[in-house]
């Protein structure tokens, strides 16, 4: 006999409608490589109707901290927007859409931040913080170009949960590493 939760499960993976499996995972350190230390949200988005057909864009200030001799990124609240009409939907159809396009440009913060964390892991006193900075920019350009490329800006949905799901369990791997004692 087939249990609600099965049920529930198989019919979300079969309409791909329901929620992503994103989570954060907060930094011990008293200056988080990722500022906001959260997903971003379409709150922090500005809302702007886009010259061509995309409807959101995330952008990210990569920073070095001297005081912690550390790297960073800032999301970019005043280069990153959405669409007006998919902050708050007004019907099941654009719900789908808005939900699936956030979960789109949170693996966007998401991999910068990755690559910010990992860069910092690695960063030792010989190193040249401001040329660790430019490859780690570099790098997360690159892989966020990729990302774009392999699920078509988030509409392969099959590429996107690929994507999320490797990104989480990366993500999930170096919050274990950054945050043990």
């Amino acid at each position: 006999m087939v249990s609600k939760l099965s049920l529930i499960l198989g019919l979300c993976w079969l309409t791909l409608g329901c929620a992503p499996s994103l989570y954060w995972i907060h930094e011990s350190s008293t200056t988080p490589s990722c500022q906001p230390d959260r997903l971003p949200q379409w709150s922090d988005f500005v809302p702007r109707v886009p010259e061509d057909k995309r409807g959101a864009e995330t952008a990210i200030r990569f920073l070095f901290h001297h005081s912690e001799r550390r790297l960073a990124i800032a999301f970019d609240h005043e280069h990153s927007w959405v669409k007006p009409e998919l902050v708050e939907p007004e019907n099941h159809t654009l719900w789908r859409i808005s939900e699936q396009l956030l979960a789109h440009e949170q693996v966007h913060f998401l991999i910068s931040c990755l690559v910010v964390r990992q860069a910092n892991v690695s960063l030792t006193k010989q190193d040249d913080p401001y040329k660790v900075l430019e490859l780690t920019k570099l790098v997360a350009q690159r892989l966020n170009l990729q990302y774009d490329r392999d699920t078509n800006h988030g509409l392969n949905l099959e590429v996107q949960q690929l994507w999320e799901a490797e990104v989480m369990r990366q993500f999930q791997e170096l919050g274990i590493l950054v945050n043990s004692p």
